[in-house]
């Protein structure tokens, strides 16, 4: 937990950076303006503003993150670390390649382990082809992720990408939202592709 919570200041240092400088910017024309203070003697009180409003913005929205992305590991039943601070969450699962099946065909069995999984909160499905699909999920506290995964195959490989972010382009931070869904899919759609590596083998034994 240490280790996201470090990984959440360090994104919130432009954002706090920004206030901070806001903050100086009321001081400063306050005292200036308002009460007729020289620069120099209003200098000081305006660092000092700046200096608290930064402070005053990272710790209470980095408490407020922390404690909602520790939430969100524990429903999920997962370790938070660092890793889950970044936007957006990408996995990537590999296993051999699965002959007899093509990429639409193990997209429908992704898609089908995604629709029974009974922790993810699924919204809608907005594409879905051949290797493709990308649906919305609705993570804690109602923050909705948008997922795609891509799936490529071959004689050797097959190769699954699930890319989680949120629907809300501008958001930098979702209190581990997009890698809790995207950790949860990569099980899902790891299980989901060997199952069928197993069903195509053991069709081949037979």
């Amino acid at each position: 937990m240490l280790g996201y919570w470090l990984a959440v200041i360090r994104r919130l240092a432009a954002p706090a950076l920004v206030t901070g400088l806001l903050c100086a910017a009321a001081m400063a024309a306050a005292l200036v303006l308002g009460d007729g203070e020289p620069w120099r003697e209003a200098a000081p009180q305006s660092l000092a503003a700046a200096a608290a409003g930064a402070l005053a913005f990272a710790a209470v929205l980095s408490a407020a993150t922390v404690v909602s992305a520790v939430r969100t590991a524990r429903r999920y039943g997962l370790a938070l670390g660092p890793e889950a601070v970044a936007l957006p969450c990408v996995r990537e699962i590999r296993v051999p390649g699965i002959r007899d099946r093509t990429a639409f065909q193990l997209t429908d069995c992704v898609r089908h382990a995604v629709e029974k999984d009974p922790v993810l909160r699924r919204d809608e499905v907005t594409a879905f082809g051949h290797g493709k699909l990308d649906l919305t999920v609705r993570g804690p506290s109602d923050t909705t992720v948008a997922v795609r995964v891509r799936i490529t195959t071959g004689p050797e490989e097959t190769i699954a990408v699930v890319d989680a972010r949120p629907v809300a382009a501008y958001k930098r931070l979702d209190a581990a939202a997009s890698w809790a869904v995207a950790r949860v899919l990569e099980h899902r759609v790891e299980e989901a592709l060997r199952a069928e590596a197993e069903a195509v083998a053991g069709g081949q034994t037979r």
